[in-house]
């Protein structure tokens, strides 16, 4: 779990997805991409700004898919999240190949970057077994407890 993560205001809030491994670490790995390239020149703003974007929308999408209705969606999403993983595999490696990345900061993203392909790649997997399967159970999903409204005849209290 990345550092300071429990201290953010709202991770009380949070909805069951913050307890996915696959979304821990990919908002561990977004974390360390925005640390890795804070060190970047100015000239590089551009790849700054689609790595750290392709970084937040792999845990955004799976926490995304996750609060939806549905099981397929969950899986679109959780595929969205893959595709923006790949997105920033590649910029990984085009910033160590320019000689961006180096050192103790590239071996901790490249660990990172394949735990997070691993978790992600297998929580897919699980979701489309429970999906061919019918086993899911969508009483796990986001929705409103019913108790929340009273509803009154008119002119009542």
């Amino acid at each position: 779990m990345m550092k300071g993560q429990r201290s953010t205001l709202i991770w009380d809030k949070l909805r069951g997805f913050k307890n996915i491994l696959a979304w821990q670490r990919s908002d561990e790995l977004a974390g360390l991409v925005h640390e890795a390239t804070a060190e970047f020149g100015y000239q590089d703003r551009r790849l700054v700004d689609q790595m750290r974007a392709a970084a937040v929308s792999v845990p955004s999408n799976i926490a995304e898919g996750y609060c939806r209705s549905s099981l397929a969606d969950y899986i679109r999403f959780c595929e969205f999240a893959r595709g923006s993983l790949g997105e920033l595999g590649s910029q990984i490696h085009h910033c160590e190949r320019v000689g961006l990345l180096k050192g103790e900061k590239l071996e901790r993203l490249v660990a990172l970057y394949g735990e997070t392909v691993f978790l992600l790649d297998r929580l897919i997997a699980g979701l489309k077994d429970k999906q061919r399967k019918g086993s899911w159970d969508s009483s796990f999903g986001v929705k409103e407890a019913p108790e929340l409204y009273e509803i009154s005849a008119q002119g009542e209290g």
